[in-house]
């Protein structure tokens, strides 16, 4: 149900009228709030699963020099939450220990109502930079090590922020907390772009998403270094930087929910078979549920350039 200041904004911004078109026209063939078309990423076979978040797939292959077996797949969503949801709603995975960097499984929780063996909320620790608003993929690696040796006989995703925004070594690394704070309404990166409110180039842009990804695969290639086993290097989603949608052709930014044109959709899927297999073994969850306040977590999705 669209409100009256929707319509406002809609007006005012006619391309965010033409993307919830085309948002509408995606959700109608999916029949439902994820893509439908994706993999089911938890009946792969796989060990230890990592994840890059907003990952294109066509930087992955021109950045990642990692030596596996490498194919292109479809993500369940857009965005994180939709990927969340896709994979892992209603689900008892009893097997499986979730390494993450990112809130949204812990904001939208409830909704997805899946149960892991135990879930390490990174972003909940003094890991957060608060200087860049994120975690480094160098702290994701080392706290990921620790969690594969304690728990040896489960299979591990470990979700990486990187490339995801903001950007790490880069001059445009602080432009989202300045331009966020003089334009509160808007509050992310993307819809800034989106409405003309800022004007990044596309090359300025991919410059320093190329820079997070190299950043984040040094990482990556740390913590392949110490584990074994069959490993699968993918992403949630990808990142579209001023390409066209479809079927309205605006130009799109970021990663809106039910916008599942390939550069939204399409991820590495990056296969890496080293030393034995361990022995996976479900067991009864240990996850104790955390006292985390709403205004924490609200203050890490604005730092990641969510609404």
């Amino acid at each position: 149900m669209y409100k009256l200041d929707h319509l406002q904004i809609g007006l005012k911004h006619p391309n965010l009228a033409c993307r919830e078109i085309n948002r509408q026209y995606y959700n109608f063939l999916s029949g439902h709030n994820y893509n439908k078309n994706g993999v089911k990423i938890m009946n792969e076979d796989w060990d230890v699963l990592i994840i890059l978040d907003a990952c294109r797939n066509d930087m992955f292959l021109k950045a990642c020099e990692i030596e596996g077996k490498l194919s292109t797949k479809v993500s369940r969503g857009s965005n994180t939450r939709e990927f969340l949801s896709g994979n892992f709603s209603d689900k008892t995975l009893s097997d499986t220990v979730y390494t993450t960097a990112n809130p949204q499984f812990y904001k939208h929780r409830r909704n997805i109502n899946a149960e892991f063996y135990k879930t390490y909320n990174i972003w909940n620790s003094d890991l957060w930079d608060e200087n860049i608003g994120t975690v480094h993929p160098g702290d994701v690696t080392n706290v990921a090590k620790q969690k594969i040796e304690e728990h040896p006989h489960k299979r591990h995703i470990v979700h990486y922020l990187q490339p995801h925004y903001p950007f790490i070594d880069t001059k445009l690394e602080d432009i989202g907390r300045d331009i966020l704070e003089q334009n509160s309404d808007y509050s992310d990166i993307w819809g800034l772009q989106m409405r003309g409110e800022i004007n990044i180039s596309k090359e300025m842009i991919n410059k320093a998403y190329y820079k997070n990804l190299e950043l984040v695969l040094d990482a990556v290639e740390d913590l392949l270094d110490n584990i074994s086993g069959k490993i699968i290097i993918t992403s949630d989603h990808g990142n579209i930087v001023g390409e066209r949608s479809r079927p309205i052709p605006i130009k799109e930014w970021g990663h809106p929910s039910g916008i599942y044109t390939s550069e939204l959709v399409e991820i590495p899927w990056l296969v890496i078979e080293k030393g034995e297999r361990p022995e996976i073994h479900a067991g009864e969850s240990v996850q104790i549920e955390e006292d985390i306040t709403d205004e924490i977590v609200e203050d890490r999705l604005k730092d990641l350039g969510y609404v």
